[in-house]
């Protein structure tokens, strides 16, 4: 190995993961003197190893996490953009603590006008995510963008946030409540024990923000020039019902307010959503579909079956059907109903714009199927590409993890840069209003959807806490995402991944440049940072320290060791240690 590639491993590995390496005047004092030693071992920095997590990285002999199940009815009132939905909560505590309250999430509550979010940004707007393909420096000074001003004016002209209808317990009993920001604290009529459960039930609505003017993770996109009278939208629910915050042995409840930067921490359960829409609309979601027969037409039923041993994607509503349905309204409903298990969250999408093609994936112990939804703007991009480009990801991640254990994965054509829940994804990527495009438009669309299905693996499935450790699931992700690319298309122009794509930044203002191990809210640069230098560090640690055979073993280990569960950073340092041999402390 060249100094010169000692010198670029040493700098972006170093200066990537912990404060204690960013700088030589934070460091531990271990003299008298200014001695600092680069190769110290990394125990004093992490956590002490317990019963809950072993020195090895593993889960330990007496490793616990809870378990949230959820019955929910929600209707969607499309003229009004509103929903309306109740919702059974079996919540059971597997920890050694006894619980006098629980901690929910109230995401919506962050487009508030009173929010901390709303009352603290001047960048992006009331929904701003701090998009990862910017890399915009959060030390630039103050401004009000026009994305600022819409959203501030579509929050002064519409009523957001939960409302709360009824909280009361399994037998109808009112629980009392407080909202704090973004969160709900239910006191429960006794406390909860060990090894015991409780049920809570929530009745609520709110109104649905429209994605592009609050820069939301969801919401609706509006399609005025359509045949129908007053147009036609696409819904994307996420974030729409209260959920359960995780309880952890690491932190106890993770209660951070929603900025709308740093994600969630959910915890793992099983999921009953029966979703009332006009009947006209075609649903995706998380989960499998369970009635059939009573929102499908015998012909979708039967494309639907031909698709389960199809090599090739299957048209299950036509561009031709689709671009029909978008003429008429109606006044009727239809209710679909998803069940999924072991699932940390959920997520649904409806319109009666989607046209929408499936496929089944060959993994080597079992079946997916792969599908996809989209409007005629998305055409003719995502009819050629959406559906195998999920396909490849699978395959991909699959090979350097485990197989995908879910029965579907779904992406769902979006008017924004991309968002990830279980089984299912909102990607970006349109086409020009006459059906050309442009490289960087098709690339940059195979890209976020690659990204966006691999969120599946971390952390839908690698369940790491994001609100607090963003590089745990997209720095991993992009990691990964580079390695798909490369299989999908020989020289794909990936933007991440190898070392020379990210040396204009860390050659730049170190003032600017974080330690990975920074909460979200605080990141400096938080593409480059939380995306792109983990991505490169794990590519060097690959492709020039360890080498493949013993990298992909090791991150193979933390994959199969941590799935289902919640890893902290230093489970993935000491697995990869421990399985890979190498000391790796530097």
């Amino acid at each position: 190995m060249s100094i010169k590639k000692v010198s670029l491993v040493a700098f972006v590995c170093i200066s990537s993961f912990l404060p204690i390496c960013s700088n030589a005047n934070s460091a531990i004092q271990q003299t008298k003197g200014n001695f600092e030693d680069k190769f110290r071992q990394l125990d004093e920095v992490l956590p002490t190893p317990n019963v809950y997590r072993n020195a090895a990285g593993e889960p330990g002999h007496m490793y616990w996490q809870q378990k949230v199940d959820y019955e929910i009815d929600v209707k969607l009132d499309e003229e009004k953009r509103r929903l309306t939905a109740s919702q059974n909560i079996d919540y059971k505590n597997n920890s050694p603590d006894t619980l006098k309250y629980l901690w929910i999430q109230l995401d919506q509550n962050k487009f508030r006008s009173d929010s901390m979010a709303a009352l603290t940004n001047s960048f992006g707007g009331i929904g701003s995510r701090g998009p990862a393909s910017q890399g915009a420096s959060s030390s630039s000074p103050a401004r009000l963008s026009l994305g600022a001003l819409r959203s501030q004016q579509f929050v002064e002209d519409t009523e957001l946030g939960f409302e709360l209808q009824k909280v009361t317990d399994g037998r109808g009993k009112p629980l009392n409540y407080v909202v704090v920001g973004t969160l709900m604290r239910v006191d429960l009529a006794s406390p909860l024990k060990p090894n015991s459960s409780t049920e809570l039930t929530i009745d609520f609505a709110f109104n649905i923000v429209e994605e592009n003017a609050v820069s939301a993770r969801g919401g609706y996109e509006h399609f005025p020039d359509d045949a129908r009278e007053g147009g036609n939208d696409i819904f994307l629910l996420a974030q729409w019902f209260p959920r359960l915050a995780a309880y952890t042995d690491y932190e106890a409840w993770t209660n951070k307010e929603f900025m709308g930067r740093g994600e969630f921490t959910l915890e793992f359960g099983n999921y009953d959503v029966s979703i009332t829409v006009p009947a006209d609309h075609i649903v995706s979601s998380t989960g499998e579909l369970s009635n059939p027969r009573d929102v499908l037409t015998s012909t979708q039923r039967k494309r639907l079956e031909e698709a389960e041993t199809a090599k090739r994607p299957v048209f299950i509503v036509t561009e031709e059907e689709a671009l029909e349905n978008e003429k008429e309204g109606t006044s009727k409903s239809k209710t679909w109903r998803f069940k999924a298990e072991r699932v940390r969250d959920f997520a649904w999408a409806s319109s009666r714009k989607f046209m929408w093609d499936a496929q089944a994936v060959e993994l080597e112990t079992k079946t997916v199927m792969v599908m996809s939804y989209y409007p005629k703007e998305g055409n003719p991009l995502w009819e050629k590409y959406s559906t195998r480009v999920s396909a490849q990801t699978l395959r991909t991640y699959s090979k350097h993890t485990f197989d995908y254990p879910y029965p579907v994965a779904i992406s769902v054509h979006a008017n924004s840069i991309g968002m990830e829940y279980p089984m299912i994804c909102f990607n970006g990527g349109r086409p020009n209003a006459d059906g050309t495009y442009s490289e960087r438009t098709k690339y940059g669309m195979h890209s976020v959807i690659i990204h966006e299905v691999g969120h599946n693996y971390f952390p839908m499935i690698i369940n790491s806490d994001e609100r607090q450790w963003t590089w745990m699931d997209e720095g991993l992700n992009t990691f990964l995402q580079y390695l798909t690319e490369q299989e999908w298309q020989r020289e794909y122009p990936s933007r991440r991944g190898p070392a020379h794509l990210i040396v204009d930044y860390m050659k730049g203002d170190k003032s600017n440049i974080s330690p990975i191990m920074t909460n979200s809210e605080s990141l400096f640069q938080f593409g480059n940072n939380a995306y792109g230098k983990p991505a490169t560090a794990l590519n060097i640690l690959r492709e020039t320290i360890l080498g493949r055979e013993l990298f992909d073993y090791a991150f193979k280990e933390y994959a199969q060791r941590w799935m289902f569960k919640h890893p902290t950073p230093a489970d993935f340092f000491r697995t990869m240690e421990d399985a890979s041999g190498v000391d790796l402390d530097w």
